[in-house]
């Protein structure tokens, strides 16, 4: 009985091993960054929303949104699940979404790009 309890004890501190190494070692991935409204009569707001996969938070971010007639930019910390880019005019048509995210992991900055595109 004391030796399954032992691998249990030692699964169990295995499993937060891994689970802090993951958090400290590897980035979190930006899921799902996408452009959830535009909303404004005169300045335009494109309105940003994406989630965190596993792992350790960027300390930034940075959205670059380009459609065929506008484009803006917005930087935000990586606390933050949503951010507003203030646009000249109306967008239309597709767009293309440029995500910039910078981590800081065991003291290296390191800094991953994903681009995704959709309609207006």
């Amino acid at each position: 009985m004391g030796g399954v309890r032992r691998w249990v004890w030692a699964g169990a501190y295995a499993a937060v091993g891994v689970w802090l190494v993951r958090s400290a070692v590897l980035p979190a991935a930006i899921r799902d960054a996408r452009l959830s409204a535009v909303r404004g009569d005169g300045p335009y707001y494109a309105h940003l929303r994406w989630r965190y996969g596993l792992g350790a938070r960027p300390v930034s971010i940075i959205f670059d949104l380009a459609t065929h007639d506008t484009a803006g930019s917005v930087t935000t910390d990586g606390e933050e699940d949503e951010a507003a880019i203030p646009l000249g005019s109306a967008p239309n048509g597709t767009y293309h979404l440029t995500v910039s995210a910078t981590y800081r992991l065991l003291g290296v900055a390191r800094t991953v790009v994903t681009r995704t595109h959709g309609a207006v």
